[in-house]
């Protein structure tokens, strides 16, 4: 399966075009695994370490998050990030097979990571098993490309990047509601829920906005600049057109869907 692939270069932009994303969301996320001060936390997929940031803050001193990413590249920028934290850890982890043992977190986050998995059923299952008893799980997946902070980027660039174009359509493979339900429910989560969050983030202008994407930041900025300059041209105008092609700021809408639920406690 292709997908989004985070180097070094890839992920020195990540951070541009998503932090004020991934920071905007992350109070959704969190509230969904009713995140307490003491927890031990799992962040997987955790980019440079954006939503684990955010559950560092709500866990306090006396808690603990593990910021894992399958990507070496992201997790030492998330080490930068976080790194001066001691109740902060590291791991290069693939959600799909978890190392960790049974049962040793309180909660376990993926911010908008699962569709990527080549078995999103599997990493789910994953991470009702280094749940404790009692735990929660909660993701973040986006939902459609015309309410996608960068979905649309995505998917025009993977009109012309034949590698790109998979990962754009798995970016919403797991928009539908039922489909998320479902994961959570057959990997044997309790008290399911889904769901819907809509922000919008404002810009003082369309080249504010696709900025990071002209200098290559993230997989998809990589595979932007690696086009020939004639078909930069017509993604980047496409791209303005879908946004409403307007001069001045900017209002790029972001929405996300979240799925959650509890690992249940043993029968008595």
């Amino acid at each position: 399966m292709a997908a989004l692939s985070y180097g070094d270069a890839a992920a020195a932009g990540y951070d541009e075009q998503m932090s004020r994303v991934i920071r905007g969301f992350a109070p959704f996320l969190l509230n969904a695994v009713r995140l307490k001060p003491g927890h031990r936390v799992l962040d997987i997929a955790t980019g440079t370490g954006l939503a684990a940031e955010a559950a560092l803050a709500a866990v306090g001193p006396a808690g603990h998050v593990v910021a894992a990413d399958i990507a070496p590249a992201m997790l030492a920028k998330a080490r930068e990030r976080l790194g001066r934290h001691a109740n902060a850890s590291f791991a290069v982890e693939d959600g799909q097979a978890l190392s960790f043992p049974q049962g040793c977190f309180d909660s376990v986050l993926c911010s908008l990571g699962l569709m990527f998995f080549p078995a999103p059923e599997l990493g789910v299952a994953e991470f009702h098993r280094v749940l404790r008893a009692g735990g929660r799980a909660a993701v973040s997946v986006a939902t459609t490309v015309e309410r996608s902070f960068n979905g649309q980027i995505i998917a025009i660039i993977g009109r012309y990047v034949p590698s790109l174009a998979e990962a754009a359509e798995r970016f919403f493979s797991l928009a539908d509601e039922n489909k998320l339900r479902t994961l959570f429910e057959k990997t044997g989560f309790a008290e399911v829920e889904v769901a819907t969050a809509a922000l919008s983030f404002t810009f003082p202008s369309f080249d504010a906005y696709f900025e990071p994407y002209e200098r290559g930041g993230g997989a998809g900025g990589q595979a932007y600049i690696a086009l020939p300059d004639e078909l930069r041209r017509t993604v980047r105008d496409e791209v303005r057109r879908c946004l409403g092609g307007a001069d001045g700021p900017l209002q790029v809408p972001a929405e996300i869907r979240i799925g959650s639920g509890r690992r249940q406690e043993p029968a008595a």
